[in-house]
């Protein structure tokens, strides 16, 4: 925990910083489907073939029906009519809460030909109150810190000025680098028609899709706490 403190006409400034992982318990993969006719709400996954060819195969993996959302319906109309037997293409999304199965859903995937994997979606359920045990981790610190080096300056600390914090994040593994993210608790990975993205350790299948997820969370705060003279002995 990198720490550092100073001293300005009797404040005594702390600033500690943390890192941490977090490992994604869900993730939602959008999944385009080309299919062969038009329809639209919960009617798609039964009467669309082709979606309900998706929701076959992965019920075959474990997958719930409750798993699938349909976000949105594009119709492929001639002549602007629009029927039932005109084409359509469906976005489903499917959340995936085993995450032991998500190697053989994304190879299962691969292996539908009418369907597309547009993109992840990794999720941390927890991410928010382990923020802020984090940051009461470091304001319990800064305390101390802020007494330490009160005793080793011959003053006491008579209460808080100023507390300030701030978060950032990378992704603890992956090909995109240490790039920062913005503070969320969801991870979008778009796909590449290739599939081209992998992990650099060895969670990955021959696939090239990444089947586990970390980002690390890093977590810095600044305290400054008001001083006076110790009282003589």
């Amino acid at each position: 925990m990198p720490e550092r403190a100073a001293t300005e006409s009797g404040i005594i400034v702390v600033e500690l910083s943390a890192e941490h992982e977090l490992e994604a318990d869900h993730v939602d993969a959008v999944v385009d489907v080309k299919a062969s006719s038009f329809f639209t709400g919960n009617a798609a996954f039964a009467n669309a073939k082709e979606v309900a060819a998706l929701v076959r195969l992965m019920e075959d993996l474990g997958v719930q029906a409750s798993a699938f959302t349909l976000q949105s319906v594009q119709a492929e109309t001639q002549e602007g009519l629009l029927t039932r037997s005109s084409s359509a293409l469906y976005t489903v999304r499917i959340r995936l809460v085993d995450m032991a199965r998500v190697g053989d859903v994304l190879a299962a995937l691969s292996g539908m030909k009418q369907a597309t994997l547009r993109e992840l979606r990794w999720g941390y359920t927890h991410e928010p109150e382990a923020r802020q045990d984090w940051l009461e981790a470091l304001a319990r610190e800064s305390v101390k810190k802020a007494r330490r080096v009160a005793a080793g300056l011959g003053v006491t600390v008579a209460g808080l000025h100023r507390f300030s914090e701030r978060t950032w994040e990378s992704r603890a593994f992956g090909n995109h680098g240490g790039g920062a993210y913005g503070g969320g608790n969801e991870d979008v990975m778009p796909m590449a028609p290739s599939g081209s993205y992998s992990l650099k350790r060895p969670a990955t299948t021959s696939l090239g899709f990444p089947v586990s997820h970390r980002k690390k969370v890093h977590v810095m705060a600044t305290a400054e706490f008001q001083t006076h003279p110790a009282p003589e002995s």
